[in-house]
This record gives C-alpha cells, structure tokens and sequence, in this order.
C-alpha cells in the first residue's frame, strides 16, 4: 500500500458534476434538471425539493435547448453540452429568479460532448466528446466565460465489442493534483472506446502537456467515469461495458494501478445491463453506482480501510435507465434520475450508507442530469 500522502485537488471543487451536494438538514432546495430533447424534452427545467417532506415542486422549463445531457454550475454560472454531432458548449447567467439567461455558444470540437468538469481555480473546463473520442479544454476569463480555442488532445483505437468500441470514446474527463515535487496538475481522460484511461499533466500557463495512458482496462471493459477518494491515493472506476468496478491506486506520476475488480451486479444475476453514473460519499466510506437494463438498480459498495470494496446493497431505481443521481447526504437522500420512464426517484440514505425507496417520484422528461441551483 502507497503510505504517501495525495491531495486531489479538484475533489471537492467538483463535489456537485460528480452528483455529490450538500445543504441544511431540512432545507427546500432547488433542482437543474435537464437531459435529452429528442422524446419529449424540451431543455433545463427547474424545480423545488423539500427535503423534509420529499415534495417536489411545479417543474419549469429555464432554457430552450439541444440535448443537454450533462451540466455544471460555476458561481452564477451554468455550462451545459449540447450533445450533437456538432457538439456545443452553452453557457448561462442565473438570475435572481432562478431564470437562465443565455450568453454563448461554443464549438467543442468534436461530437457528442457528455461531460463537463472545472479546474479547482475557475480558470479552465475540460469538455469530454463520446463520439469523436477528443477532450476539449477551454479557458475562462474572470467572468467564467470561455474565450479563444479550446485545447484539443484526440485519441485513437479500438476495442473489442465492435458495437460500442468501434473508435475512441472519451466520457469523462476531470483534474487531479498530485503531491510530487513539482505540485503537478493534471487530467485525467476516460475512454470507453480504447479501455483505457489517459493523464494529461497541465503546465503552469495552462498548456496540457504530451499525454500518457495512466490505466489499462482489461479489453472490453469500456471505462465509463471515475470516482477519487476525498484523501487517499485511490481511485475507482465503473466499467459500462463489463458491469465492474475497478480499484486502483495512484502515483505520483498519475499512473493508476489495479488493487481489486468486483461486479456491480448481484452474483444471481442474469440479463442485459450497463453501469453509468459513479459517485463516493464524502468521508470515503461509500461507493454508488447505477446500473442500466435489465437490473435497473442502485449498487452500493462499502469501501474497507484498505480501500478494497465489498458489494452492500443492490436497490431497484423504480425507473428504467438510471444514468444519473444525486446525493444529498446532509439531507440523508439520494434522487435518482431515471432516463427512459422520465421520472426522478427520492431514496432515504441511511446511516450505515444503504438505501430505501421513499415511495416519492416525480415527472421530468428524459433526465441525464441533476444539479443544485
């Protein structure tokens, strides 16, 4: 086991991309929701959650978009992808009435962009492109706008499920510093398409340097996001395609060394499923991960003291293809964002990590994401 100390940077700066909230025990928040628009969506919707009552408020259309599959809040402003072949970041200012008001378009380069994330100073976003396989990273001026050209770094290759990996597909891409001489920044890139995980380190004028492969997946995993321990050397991993999670650890170079593989899915388990969304609670007690298909389920995983995961609880979403939740842990819940049966789900989080259903839920059309206004 690794015994020096790391710091990631950019854990708790992107605690909310990563589905991770906090608030007031009781307070009534407000929601983002958004998704995709080809079945009914229309864009960002808003709406109120009490948290104390689980009710859930009159939803609201913000913004009139494409397909804003994955969105981030950045002081009073919101960036959300439109996930096309021309794939576009759209950024907004928040009014005092909670109301978006649009600002710009940007070209990402590339297509299909589904995942947005910041550096912890506010001076860059990096923007992960599925289908054209490239992460794109932009600067932002002291407003938080982008300006000028984003950076670009393009992967290549092939996978073995020739369905899903038939090109590079990048799906997250976030910051990590590590704790070397040199206080390295850097990003990491996961790509479903090659099975592998890239680490770009970032200069002190913002330039990313040449890349390297910080982790191989076993072929066909297909690497979907990552999730990094608030303050232990540990990263872990939801592979889509193979149904499992991966624990590894991290140097100081950023290279991610496998420790442990455990399935997603309940050893009885037999049917068609692909993991999405990955999430740790913020004292590194827990691991979250949502299954799609058949399953239809939230797992939860209890992370040892040696970091080595043991599957807890395997809970139905009451919904079909959960891409995406929301944990409220100062709040003790969870709201599960269900994508094709258009509802959003409230879980009560116990004290030891579980889940139960509330038997609450409510309408949005098509939900890929969540967030807090």
């Amino acid at each position: 086991m690794l015994q020096r100390k790391h710091i990631f940077g950019y854990a708790l700066s992107l605690s909310l991309s990563l589905g991770i909230s906090t608030f007031a025990h009781g307070e009534n928040v407000k929601l983002i929701a958004s998704g995709y628009t080809d079945k009914g969506g229309e864009g960002v919707y808003g709406l109120s959650f009490d948290s104390t009552t689980n009710q859930f408020g009159e939803l609201r259309l913000l913004a009139k978009n494409n397909n804003p599959s994955f969105g981030l809040k950045n002081n009073n402003l919101w960036y959300f992808v439109d996930e096309a072949n021309a794939g576009q970041l759209l950024t907004y200012s928040k009014n005092n009435n909670g109301e978006l008001n649009f600002l710009q378009k940007d070209s990402v380069k590339g297509a299909s962009p589904c995942y947005i994330s910041k550096r912890k100073d506010g001076k860059y976003i990096a923007v992960a492109n599925y289908s054209s396989g490239n992460l794109a990273v932009f600067e932002l001026d002291k407003k938080g706008l982008p300006h000028g050209q984003p950076q670009l770094k393009q992967h290549q290759g092939t996978g073995p499920n020739t369905e899903r990996q038939e090109a590079a597909h990048a799906h997250w891409a976030g910051w990590s510093q590590l704790t070397d001489a040199k206080k390295t920044t850097g990003i990491y890139v996961v790509d479903l398409g090659v099975d592998k995980i890239f680490w770009y380190p970032q200069n002190a004028k913002g330039v990313l340097e040449e890349g390297q492969v910080a982790y191989n997946a076993a072929p066909g995993d297909g690497p979907r996001h990552l999730a990094i321990h608030p303050n232990k050397p540990w990263v872990y991993v939801v592979n889509e395609l193979s149904n499992t999670l991966s624990f590894t650890q991290q140097d100081t170079k950023g290279h991610l060394t496998e420790v442990q593989k455990v399935s997603t899915l309940p050893a009885d388990f037999k049917g068609k499923n692909t993991s999405a969304h990955i999430i740790i609670s913020a004292d590194g007690k827990h691991i979250y991960t949502s299954n799609r298909g058949d399953m239809n389920s939230i797992s939860v995983f209890d992370v040892a003291e040696d970091g080595k995961l043991t599957l807890a609880q395997s809970i139905n979403s009451q919904g079909k293809i959960p891409r995406f939740f929301l944990l409220l842990e100062d709040a003790k819940k969870m709201l599960v964002a269900n994508q094709e049966s258009d509802n959003v789900v409230v879980m009560n989080l116990l004290a030891n990590g579980q889940l139960e259903y509330s038997g609450v839920q409510t309408k949005v059309p098509r939900p890929t994401f969540l967030g807090l206004e």
